[in-house]
Parts: C-alpha cells; sequence; structure tokens
C-alpha cells in the first residue's frame, strides 16, 4: 500500500483510522517518511498505536475524529473505509488537499473518481485491492 503510494523521505502521510498504527509504522520505519500522523477515535486502539511508534521520532499518533484534523500538510492520505464513507470524504480532500496529493485506498474506491492505479494483492487464499488517487487527476477540481 505504502509503496504503491510512492511513500518516500519527503513524504507527510496522514492515516485516516490507523487503528493499532501499523501503516503509520511501516511509513515512519521502514519507508522513512519525513512525518507521519495516524487519527484514530478509539481509545484503545490509539494507545496501542502510541505503544507502536513511541520510539519514531517522525510518527505521531492523534486521538480524534479525522473529520475535525486538517489533512492540508499531508501530501499522501492512505485509508481503509467503506465506499459510502469514501464518498462522505471526497469534499474533505477537494477542500484540504493540495493538487497532485495522494489518496491511497485498502480495498474500497472512492465512488466517482477515476483511480490514476488500480492493483489487486494476493496473500494466500485471500486477496484485496489497493486503489491510488490523485487530486486533480481523474478526480474533480
Amino acid at each position: 500500500m505504502l509503496k504503491l503510494a510512492g511513500v518516500n523521505s519527503s513524504s507527510i502521510v496522514y492515516d485516516l483510522g490507523c487503528g493499532n498504527g501499523s501503516i503509520v509504522a511501516a511509513a515512519a520505519r521502514d519507508y522513512g517518511a519525513k512525518k507521519v500522523v495516524g487519527i484514530e477515535q478509539n481509545q484503545k486502539l490509539c494507545a496501542i498505536a502510541r505503544a507502536k511508534t513511541r520510539h519514531l521520532n517522525n510518527a505521531l499518533i492523534i486521538n480524534a475524529n479525522y473529520d475535525t484534523v486538517d489533512l492540508s500538510e499531508a501530501n499522501i492520505v492512505t485509508i481503509y473505509q467503506s465506499s459510502s464513507e469514501n464518498v462522505r470524504l471526497k469534499r474533505k480532500f477537494l477542500k484540504e488537499l493540495l493538487q497532485g496529493s495522494t489518496i491511497v485506498s485498502h480495498e474500497f474506491g472512492i465512488p466517482g473518481w477515476r483511480p490514476t492505479l488500480f492493483h489487486t494483492v494476493k496473500e494466500d487464499r485471500h486477496s484485496y485491492r489497493i486503489i491510488v488517487y490523485v487530486i486533480g487527476l481523474h478526480t474533480p477540481s
């Protein structure tokens, strides 16, 4: 997911609904992103994510509803939300993200937007989709 999003040392990554912080930790540790912010509303998951990332200076976990967090500094946003939630998030993305910002979604697309990249990952008997969008490219401006 992070590789397909193009995460590198200049990336500022926001993970909406970061859960246990696995994506945040991987982006910060394995990809060396400049800054990674995980946003999680569930306090227990937030505590797990904070423990997982506590030694990573480039990672921050925020206990909040992601609707209340400004995404404008992000150049990459990761999501694992339902299609209906992704529809709702479109307005936030268009309002807060700059042209060229990347949104990478695990499994569920953003209805009405055409992805820049669509990749199916097969692991054992399971498969899942990674869908990449770039603001301004096949999305409304």
